[in-house]
């Protein structure tokens, strides 16, 4: 499942936390929903013409937040685009891949939950 950050509202916090100033919270709240451990938590650069190949998850679920560049991704048999803060949500039993079809590294925070 793709979760597009345009379509998240954006929440304006004064003061987040009794600090100063104002903060804006994106809440990917489909994400927030996988309830086990957390087994990985990485950054990853993925360089030009590189990709993180085709696999299922048996037993474990991966969520994908894509941060820097665009990528190319695999969801469930379906090929899409994952801009800058859209999220890529694979759960247990389903399958994906992403690829880095540019001329420049991508970056992508990647989440492992059991």
């Amino acid at each position: 499942m793709i979760k597009r950050v345009n379509n998240i509202n954006a929440e304006e916090i004064a003061n987040p936390k009794n600090g100063r100033g104002f903060a804006v919270k994106l809440a990917y709240n489909e994400a927030a929903e996988l309830k086990g451990n957390i087994t990985m938590v990485a950054v990853m650069d993925l360089q030009p013409d590189s990709e993180v190949g085709q696999h299922i998850h048996d037993n474990d679920s991966e969520i994908y937040l894509m941060l820097d560049g665009v990528a190319v991704v695999n969801d469930n048999g379906t090929e899409d685009l994952l801009n800058p803060g859209d999220m890529l949500i694979t759960r247990k039993g389903e399958f994906h891949s992403i690829e880095n079809k540019s001329a420049t590294n991508i970056t992508f925070l990647a989440i492992i939950v059991e």
